[in-house]
């Protein structure tokens, strides 16, 4: 009997590994900067680069949700999206924290 090769949910994946990948670049943001936000580049970043990553991981994830029943993967598709919603939620409190909170 021949065994069949599943295809792999791509979409579920991404949506999986992004929200990952938008909080390493903040982390790496806030080691390579100090912490500090006084250049426009750095600012930049942190208000473009991340939260388009997170959209990206959101929109992937979404995606991916019609596809579960012939590709499989529904613990990626769900996971990825829980931690989408979770990390965008830290994302917000940070940067409330940042303007509202600090000096």
């Amino acid at each position: 009997m021949k065994e069949q090769i599943r295809k792999t949910n791509h979409h579920a994946v991404a949506g999986f590994l992004l929200p990952f990948v938008a909080a390493g670049a903040g982390c790496g943001w806030v080691l390579f900067n100090k912490g500090r936000i006084d250049t426009p580049s750095s600012l930049l970043f942190l208000l473009v680069v991340v939260p388009l990553i997170l959209a990206a991981g959101l929109v992937f994830s979404l995606r991916s949700l019609p596809r579960i029943k012939d590709l499989g993967d529904r613990d990626y598709a769900y996971s990825g999206l829980v931690l989408n919603i979770f990390f965008s939620l830290i994302y917000l409190g940070s940067i409330i924290y940042i303007v509202y909170l600090l000096p």
